[in-house]
């Protein structure tokens, strides 16, 4: 039999519960937040490695690790708070060809079904008819996002290449695609941020993303954007 005093304890636990509840204060405990965070790793599958990102969801009314991956290729990991990084990368890594698989699958989908490519002469019209716009946009940009950085850089450049938006060498020179003046704010915005971030830590560290997370923290998001603009 519980003891008299436990009896009496819980007796009063009830009576302070009801006093809350008559006066509009809930008894119930707040639930905790869902934690969202970006993160990267390389996967093996096929012969080749691979370098994933992925969202984290640490989710309080999650019961165990679950792997999903959208349509367009986003890859989400949801996860009770409990978990550690080890567990979940450990449990990644078993389903690494399942991942693989499923993402370079719907990466084919895209690729396949975008517009073609204008050809060489349209688009060296193009590129001489949008440069000085494209060279206004980059150097008002840079200006306002590295405010938050301050970082040192030399030359702004506008370039006319095939497949890269933006590039960051290791004497300070910022190179952007002259295509930065046919995409929104946000991707140029983001494009922008991405290669100041680089004057910061020339790689594609946790450190590095965490400078661009600063003023971009949806960057995941506006990457995968801008990559399937071409």
């Amino acid at each position: 039999m519980p003891h008299p005093f436990q009896k009496l304890k819980r007796k009063i636990k009830t009576l302070q519960r009801k006093s809350l509840k008559a006066v509009g204060f809930s008894t119930r405990r707040a639930t905790r937040p869902i934690k969202i965070s970006q993160k990267q790793i390389t996967l093996s599958g096929s012969g080749h490695e691979q370098e994933i990102e992925y969202t984290l969801r640490l989710n309080p009314r999650s019961k165990s690790i679950r792997l999903a991956i959208h349509a367009g290729g986003e890859f989400i990991v949801t996860a009770p708070p409990r978990a550690t990084q080890i567990m979940i990368e450990s449990l990644i890594k078993l389903k690494a060809n399942w991942i693989l698989d499923k993402i370079n699958h719907f990466r084919n989908v895209a690729k396949n079904s975008k517009i073609p490519r204008k050809s060489k002469a349209e688009q060296k019209a193009e590129y001489a008819r949008l440069k000085n716009d494209a060279l206004k946009i980059a150097t008002e940009k840079v200006a306002y996002w590295n405010t938050f950085y301050n970082f040192k850089y030399k030359n702004i450049s506008i370039k006319n290449q095939k497949t890269r938006w933006g590039s960051c060498s290791r004497n300070g020179n910022l190179n952007f695609n002259y295509k930065i003046a046919l995409i929104s704010d946000k991707l140029a915005d983001y494009l922008v941020v991405h290669e100041i971030c680089h004057l910061g830590e020339f790689n594609h560290s946790a450190e590095f993303w965490a400078l661009v997370a600063k003023t971009i923290p949806d960057y995941a998001i506006v990457r995968r954007e801008l990559k399937g603009v071409k």
